[in-house]
C-alpha cells in the first residue's frame, strides 16, 4: 500500500480514528511520519511488508524453535528473549541489564547471518530516515539492549497499558525524554486474535497508578471505554505506535503471536532518536 492508503480491512474503529493510522512502506516511510506519532497526530504508522521474505520466513523458523526463552516477570505468562528495561526493579536487575546488553544484541544478530536481522534493519531505517540519525540510548555512560522479542501465546491478553521509561530509570536520573515511541515487527500472528488495540487517553502518571493499583500491571478493561482504533498487522509489518496513549493486544486465539520490540526516543525534531528494549 502506499502512504495515502489510510483505511484496511483489517482496521476497524470509527472514520475519525482510521484517519489517524497511517500504512505506508519501506520506501515511503519517512521522518515526518515519526513526528506524527510523536505529536499523537496519528495513533499508529504501519510499514506493510517491513521485512524481506527471506529474513521473515528465519524469523519465523528461529524464534518459534528458540527453547531459552525466559518468562516475564511483568507478567508470568508471556515469555520473551532478551531482559528489558520495564523488568528493572533494583540496582542487581539494572546491573543484569547493562551487562547483557550488548551480548543480547549479538544473540539476535547472529540469528540471521548473513542477513541482517528485523532490529539491525530497523535501526539502518531510522538512522537513514531521522534527519539528526538515531543511536542506541545510554543511561548514566551505559548502553542500551535493543530488540526484545515476546511470545504471546494462546488465550493470552496484553491488558490496557501504557509504557513509560521514566517509571524505571536510575533515582534522580533527568530523562530529556520529549516523546516515547514504540515499534513492534510482527514476525507471527494468529489467524484469530493478536489485533493492537489503541485508545485516545494518556492519563497522568498519578492518575495512571491510581486506575493500575491491585494489578501488576496494566488496567481492568471494564474500566475502559471500547478502544477507538483497531488494527490486525500482518506477518512482516512493523507498527510503529506512542505508547503513552493506552494500548492493548487482544488475546492469541489459535498460534503464538512473536514480536521484535523497540521502543525509541524522541528528544526533538534536531535531536538523534534513541533507541533501547
Amino acid at each position: 500500500m502506499g502512504s495515502g492508503e489510510d483505511a484496511s480491512p483489517t482496521m476497524q474503529g470509527n472514520r475519525s480514528a482510521m484517519d489517524r493510522v497511517l500504512y505506508t512502506n519501506r520506501k515511503e516511510f519517512s521522518h515526518d511520519h515519526i513526528v506524527s506519532v510523536a505529536k499523537k497526530d496519528r495513533f499508529a504508522v504501519v510499514v506493510k511488508g517491513f521485512c524481506d521474505p527471506e529474513v521473515l520466513r528465519i524469523a519465523q523458523e528461529k524464534l518459534s524453535s528458540y527453547r531459552s526463552r525466559e518468562q516475564s516477570t511483568t507478567d508470568g505468562q508471556f515469555w520473551r528473549m532478551g531482559f528489558p528495561y520495564s523488568e528493572i526493579e533494583d540496582e542487581t536487575t539494572r546491573r543484569r541489564y547493562h551487562d547483557e546488553a550488548l551480548s543480547s544484541i549479538e544473540r539476535l544478530r547472529s540469528m540471521f547471518a548473513p542477513y541482517a536481522s528485523p532490529e539491525d534493519d530497523l535501526r539502518l531505517l531510522l538512522d537513514e530516515r531521522w534527519r539528526a540519525g538515531a543511536e542506541l540510548m545510554r543511561v548514566q555512560g551505559e548502553k542500551c539492549f535493543v530488540g526484545v522479542c515476546r511470545f504471546q501465546g494462546n488465550n493470552v491478553d496484553l491488558v490496557p497499558h501504557t509504557d513509560k521509561v521514566e517509571r524505571f530509570l536510575p533515582s534522580g536520573y533527568q530523562s530529556r525524554l520529549q516523546a516515547q515511541l514504540s515499534t513492534n515487527i510482527y514476525v507471527s500472528i494468529p489467524a484469530v486474535g493478536g489485533e493492537l488495540e489503541m485508545w485516545d487517553m494518556e492519563p497522568a502518571e498519578d492518575e495512571y497508578q491510581r486506575m493500575v493499583a491491585g494489578r501488576s500491571y496494566g488496567i481492568d478493561r471494564d474500566r475502559l471505554p471500547e478502544p477507538v482504533a483497531v488494527v490486525k498487522p500482518e506477518p512482516g509489518d512493523l507498527a510503529l505506535l506512542n505508547p503513552r496513549l493506552i494500548h492493548a493486544v487482544r488475546p492469541s486465539g489459535d498460534t503464538t503471536r512473536i514480536t521484535i520490540g523497540t521502543f525509541i526516543g524522541y528528544l526533538g525534531e534536531d535531536e538523534p532518536l534513541v533507541y533501547w528494549s
